[in-house]
């Protein structure tokens, strides 16, 4: 897979599901004892079902809720709340195990959208990675060069949307538009868990909550932080993301999730900007990707007809230090129109000028030097 990421510029947006830590991108919503919240909730349900719940009625069930709580989210949309309720009357017992699945089926709608991401880090020289990722230290790493914090689609394979027919939407056939970059951000590794209220994910309707635009947002950033953070023991990861977000469930009156072909983008290949041979990579295998980088820089001179800056090539070899149990990585060339070796005159310059994030912005026949930070 590496290699044809490499090929063809592809990344691939993974589910938590694929991923080795079982906490990844998971939030920690949970519903408490609020009775009058519980209460609007179950209005909401019934106005589904066309049906008025009697006061007297109504107060009995939202009581018989808030003793279970509290309840995170994903136990909330799985629990059938009244299956214990008592009631003599058999059109009552009938109505609220109606009342119980509808509910239910409230909730998965609201309840918070798996998140896809790919994954990279701000440290190139930690053996356990290069031994987790890499093969055992026979792989490479992929250097990247963000923009404005992100990194760009290729508009020669440009995504536009996704679409789905669906019976719950608002209309019967829904699109949901892609970006044409995504932003990196940073994982927060914290000890403990901070618990987020999920009454907030429902409707107005629900929440019931006057806030201020301010306060919304101030409220969404705290929803979204939580798929950027994960356990202490992660922490010599050091990881940035990027994340795809799910078309919203209200908008599809269901849950949408992405196929894998859907997941699979193509980022700007200008943006990769070098490489690091693994310590115990073969000679065949550098000699493999060197080929494939050829043909790589020929295409971009060949197609890439936009807008884009184009930046020093580098590449590294990671070494297994012989008097401490570390890596160190070295730079060996710089590959622009020939290779340049670490010896060349040119070298320390124009890796300088690599390390500081100087490139040449190209559109159409202009060009310019730029600096990236």
């Amino acid at each position: 897979m590496a290699l044809k990421e490499l090929m063809y510029s592809e990344m691939f947006f993974s589910s938590p599901e694929e991923c080795n830590d079982p906490f990844d991108s998971k939030t920690f919503y949970v519903f408490g004892a609020n009775k009058e919240k519980w209460t609007k909730v179950i209005e909401l349900a019934s106005q589904r079902i066309k049906f008025l719940v009697p006061p007297q009625l109504l107060n009995q069930l939202s009581d018989h809720i808030c003793k279970q709580c509290p309840l995170s989210f994903d136990e909330a949309t799985k629990k059938d709340f009244f299956i214990e309720f008592s009631t003599s009357d058999a059109n009552t017992k009938l109505i609220v195990g109606y009342l119980a699945k509808i509910i239910q089926e409230l909730l998965k709608v609201y309840l918070p959208s798996t998140r896809y991401f790919v994954s990279f880090s701000g440290t190139n020289d930690e053996p356990l990675m290069w031994s987790h990722y890499a093969d055992k230290h026979k792989g490479f790493c992929l250097v990247f060069k963000s923009i404005d914090g992100a990194l760009n689609l290729s508009p020669n394979y440009k995504k536009d949307s996704i679409r789905r027919q669906t019976q719950n939407g608002i209309a019967n056939e829904m699109s949901f538009g892609l970006p044409e970059s995504f932003k990196f951000g940073n994982i927060d590794y914290k000890a403990d868990v901070e618990f987020l209220d999920a009454f907030s994910h429902m409707p107005a309707y629900v929440s019931a909550d006057v806030i201020s635009e301010e306060e919304r947002l101030k409220l969404v950033a705290e929803q979204e932080s939580h798929y950027l953070q994960k356990g202490q023991s992660w922490f010599y990861e050091n990881e940035s993301r990027l994340i795809l977000p799910p078309p919203p469930s209200w908008l599809f009156g269901e849950h949408i999730e992405y196929t894998k072909q859907e997941r699979l983008f193509h980022y700007e290949p200008s943006q990769l900007v070098g490489i690091i041979y693994g310590a115990r990579m073969t000679v065949e295998d550098k000699n493999r990707i060197r080929e494939i980088l050829k043909e790589r820089k020929n295409y971009i001179d060949r197609v890439a007809n936009y807008k884009r800056i184009m930046f020093w090539f580098l590449e590294f070899e990671a070494k297994l230090s012989p008097n401490q149990r570390k890596v160190e990585i070295e730079p060996l060339n710089i590959l622009s129109y020939k290779a340049i070796p670490l010896e060349d005159e040119n070298f320390e310059r124009l890796y300088s000028e690599w390390k500081d994030g100087v490139g040449h912005e190209v559109e159409n026949s202009s060009s310019k030097w730029v600096k990236v930070e």
